[in-house]
């Protein structure tokens, strides 16, 4: 996986490219680190050019998820594609996260 931000006023977006497994843990913690670092009010997740997730990063995404909640800040899953967009139907991702 990987990853490059981009922040505008009060919006992280997190672009992420490749695939999303366990063994980028050290990945989620720095993308963490940026978010509490910086407290958007919105992050959003750019996963258009990701081709693969795991259930181990569904859990990370899970983790910002619930920092981001727990500071009321919003967090978006945005263009989800191929096997990541029927992950994100199956798993009901819609329930946690905006999916757009």
């Amino acid at each position: 996986m990987q990853h490059s931000f981009n922040q505008a006023g009060d919006i992280l977006q997190v672009l992420i490219e490749g695939r999303m497994t366990h063994a980028d843990h050290r990945q989620f913690r720095d993308i963490l680190a940026r978010v509490n670092e910086t407290q958007p009010r919105r992050v959003v997740f750019d996963l258009s050019h990701v081709d693969f997730v795991d259930s181990s990063a569904l859990g990370m995404l899970l983790i910002v998820r619930d920092a981001c909640v727990q500071q009321s800040r919003t967090i978006v899953l945005k263009n989800p594609t191929g096997q990541v967009e029927k992950l994100t139907k199956i798993a009901k991702l819609h329930k946690y996260f905006e999916v757009e």
